[in-house]
């Protein structure tokens, strides 16, 4: 392996996980450009390393029916030593687990850092733009609802119940569970829904919320950590 192709090695890694880590940075992930291109770059290098020492066993003259090797076993540990840091990229609060996507970017990246350390272009373009379509395009044909929990406080029940019922409807909302209680006041019963929406990605969540509070009788809505 001459010092061209390691250096082309290198810069094509380095291109390869930017891109990749621009698009986690861009989303405001917790691992971004930085982190991509470094862990691209170790497991590129520990797979050129290999084949280095390889070709230098192979090549040596006193190696002949003394020494053995085994490929892969050298970037085999990159792979499974890079999951503490995809760990760090997870975050778990409850019912809500986010971070996963850039923890498997983050293992993936490596592969790739792997792949093209040991100099399989043909596999490392095609995985290289399967990754950008898989975080980027993906998504846009793919719709899945987020869930969201909803506290609204109100008066007047029949009224306001009507009005919620109508716009979730309007709107796609799918109400998946319902819970409610009622405070007894002097200017009337004050009533409480907390409702688990699952909501189409297409419409913002702030937006469902400002839209419902315009109601007069509305006294409070708010957002629930799940």
């Amino acid at each position: 392996m001459t010092y061209y192709q390691v250096l082309f090695r290198v810069v094509l890694v380095t291109i390869m996980a930017g891109i990749i880590g621009y698009e986690r940075e861009h989303k405001n992930r917790p691992a971004g450009v930085k982190t991509h291109i470094l862990v691209c770059l170790g497991a590129a290098s520990f797979a050129i390393l290999e084949r280095l020492l390889i070709y230098e066993l192979m090549t040596h003259p006193d190696a002949a029916g003394i020494y053995s090797f085994s490929i892969g076993r050298l970037v085999a540990q990159v792979i499974s030593g890079i999951g503490f840091l995809g760990a760090g990229t997870i975050i778990i609060t409850k019912r809500n687990i986010t971070g996963l996507t850039t923890a498997a970017s983050i293992w993936v990246v490596a592969c790739l850092g792997i792949v093209v350390g040991y100099g399989f272009y043909v596999l490392a373009v095609p995985l290289f733009l399967t990754i950008l379509v898989t975080l980027v395009i993906l998504k846009r044909f793919v719709k899945v609802g987020s869930i969201k929990k909803l506290e609204i406080k109100y008066r007047h029940r029949v009224e306001s119940k009507d009005f919620m019922i109508s716009y979730f409807k309007d709107n796609g909302i799918v109400v998946k569970d319902i819970d409610f209680y009622v405070e007894v006041t002097d200017q009337g019963n004050v009533y409480t829904d907390i409702y688990t929406l699952d909501i189409n990605r297409d419409l913002a969540y702030s937006n469902v919320i400002d839209d419902i509070s315009r109601h007069g009788n509305i006294i409070l809505i708010r957002c629930i950590t799940v």
